[in-house]
């Protein structure tokens, strides 16, 4: 196709992107998806694969209670009424094209799977659901891409492991079900070798099985080419100019552009300028390509911005040989979170975006960045840490200085730079929390995201465990994240707006290109990518509308 045969141009090939782009050419359009890495799957296939979609389909063929009303009180909870980038109108769309979405997708092959437990990150407020609204994708064999299997860029943990069954393969060392578990994934590995397969989970199979329905419905996708700028006439959106093979070309677009290409945590300036100190790139989990210039060609088209402060914050540990998510680990017993003077900050279960925030609060008023999760023996014998099984404290870790060890609290503080006396203080008081099974400070294990991760084996409470066999150790964590989540204002049609609320004709945004939906909260697992994948199917509906 040349440039001038399409009319609907998708920038980012992630969930959103590819959502968009096979909504459109369902709709009759002839889409262009175009991905300026050489790789597809944006950092949607580097995650979980995970979508929070509540009162979804799967939801009500299984029984589970859910309603759109629930749903629309639970996001109230997390942005004001008055908020630009959240609007009620907004909410609304989003809940309401859930199921015409995964419909649409299960009808092209798609294959969606509940996350059972998997529950809403607060679930005790208003509307919230514990028995989960996530979903994720079913195994997927990356063979079936035929000659693009090599163009899918590699999922973060690259294994035939479900989400859903994370929770229970860390529980290897403590619980028969994880044991279980470790058995079955180490069958399917076999099995794949055997048989000469690729099996991927999380967001491995999300986005590969996404991409073998955009293939099969003849989308066009062309990757290593970079968007350069909006092809703007009269304020109207016409289409896009690019660099392609060492050339500069501009692509009509009649029906619109819909910008899905992430955010910008890989662009270390555009960090310094919108977000708190202190930031840059080295700390990030999002893919190599989200690198921010789609945000900044919005803007110089005249769009509004939200919410370029924040991102979704993980605590991310630097090992010696990579950075390493620390989510799990931090909601099982027999350890906690502190800042320089020993003191915790957070509930160590909750939302990983939460303690992020929570790590930049407390770094205004003492330092707290890094943070340390402090441990005794227990945490290692029993519990993985950064993706490692339970046992011996590698060597690696103590070499390279990534982890610090002692036989009491007080000279393990004095290694990482923390007070020695507020450590133990903070330690004793947990102690006594842990003992009597409830935390007075934070309410760690109180509720049902918290326990998720618990261990199911530890009385009376699954996230508490004292902190007294030693030796003792601890990690530095940082506010790293998985993405930003600032970009343009959009509406409930994923129209980008200029400040004055009116939209920019023939452009779009989605994903975390665009403000967040639940400002500056991670309200359950998925959100971002949900967020995405329903606004990406609005704005290809919209588009298809308007011709």
């Amino acid at each position: 196709m040349s440039g001038s045969a399409f009319d609907f141009v998708v920038v980012g090939s992630g969930a959103g992107g590819l959502a968009a782009a096979i909504t459109a050419r369902l709709n009759g359009l002839h889409p262009l998806l175009i991905e300026k890495t050489a790789l597809v799957g944006g950092s949607s296939v580097m995650s979980g694969g995970v979508m929070w979609l509540p009162d979804n389909p799967l939801m009500r063929r299984e029984g589970i209670a859910d309603s759109r009303e629930q749903a629309l009180e639970y996001l109230a909870n997390f942005v004001g009424p008055e908020e630009g980038f959240s609007t009620p109108a907004r909410r609304e769309a989003y809940v309401d094209n859930i199921a015409p979405m995964m419909d649409l997708m299960e009808a092209q092959g798609m294959q969606y799977l509940r996350c059972p437990g998997y529950s809403d990150y607060y679930d005790t407020l208003p509307g919230g659901n514990g028995a989960g609204r996530s979903i994720q994708a079913e195994l997927y064999n990356a063979n079936r891409l035929g000659s693009w299997k090599s163009r899918l860029r590699l999922p973060y943990v690259a294994l035939p492991v479900r989400t859903s069954e994370g929770a229970r393969l860390m529980s290897a060392g403590t619980t028969l079900a994880g044991k279980w578990m470790l058995a079955r994934v180490g069958a399917r590995l076999v099995a794949a070798r055997l048989t000469g397969r690729q099996v991927f989970g999380s967001g491995g199979a999300l986005q590969g099985r996404m991409l073998e329905i955009a293939l099969r419905l003849g989308v066009e996708i062309w990757t290593e080419t970079g968007l350069h700028d909006l092809d703007l006439r009269g304020g109207k959106v016409e289409g896009i100019h690019v660099h392609r093979d060492g050339k500069s070309m501009t692509i009509a677009a009649p029906r619109g552009v819909l910008i899905c290409a992430g955010g910008f945590s890989r662009n270390a300036p555009m960090r310094q300028q919108h977000q708190r100190h202190p930031i840059g790139d080295a700390w990030t989990h999002a893919n190599p390509g989200d690198t921010g210039e789609s945000i900044e060609v919005m803007r110089r088209a005249g769009a509004g911005l939200a919410m370029m402060q924040e991102a979704w914050w993980v605590p991310t540990w630097v090992g010696p040989e990579r950075i390493e998510q620390i989510i799990p680990e931090l909601a099982r017993p027999h350890g906690i979170l502190v800042d320089h003077a020993g003191e915790r900050m957070v509930n160590e279960a909750n939302s990983y975006m939460e303690i992020g925030r929570a790590m930049y609060q407390r770094h205004a008023k003492t330092p707290a960045i890094p943070a340390w999760v402090v441990m005794d023996a227990r945490a290692r014998k029993k519990y993985m840490f950064a993706l490692k099984f339970p046992g011996k404290m590698p060597a690696d870790w103590l070499e390279s200085g990534c982890i610090r060890q002692d036989n009491s609290i007080a000279g393990l503080a004095t290694q990482c730079g923390i007070d020695p006396a507020g450590l133990e203080k903070t330690v004793a008081r947990f102690n006594h929390f842990a003992t009597a099974g409830r935390d007075e400070d934070f309410g760690r294990g109180a509720s049902a995201y918290n326990r998720y991760y618990g261990d199911s084996a530890n009385r009376p409470n699954p996230c508490l465990g004292t902190i007294e066999n030693p030796p003792f150790w601890a990690a530095p964590l940082y506010p790293g994240d998985v993405g930003t989540c600032g970009g343009a204002v959009t509406n409930e049609r994923a129209e980008v707006l200029r400040p004055d609320g009116s939209a920019i004709p023939g452009l779009y945004a989605a994903g975390n290109s665009a403000a967040s939906l639940c400002g500056p909260h991670y309200v359950g697992a998925g959100q971002s990518i949900g967020c995405s994948s329903v606004f990406g199917f609005i704005a290809a509906n919209c588009a298809a509308d308007k011709g």
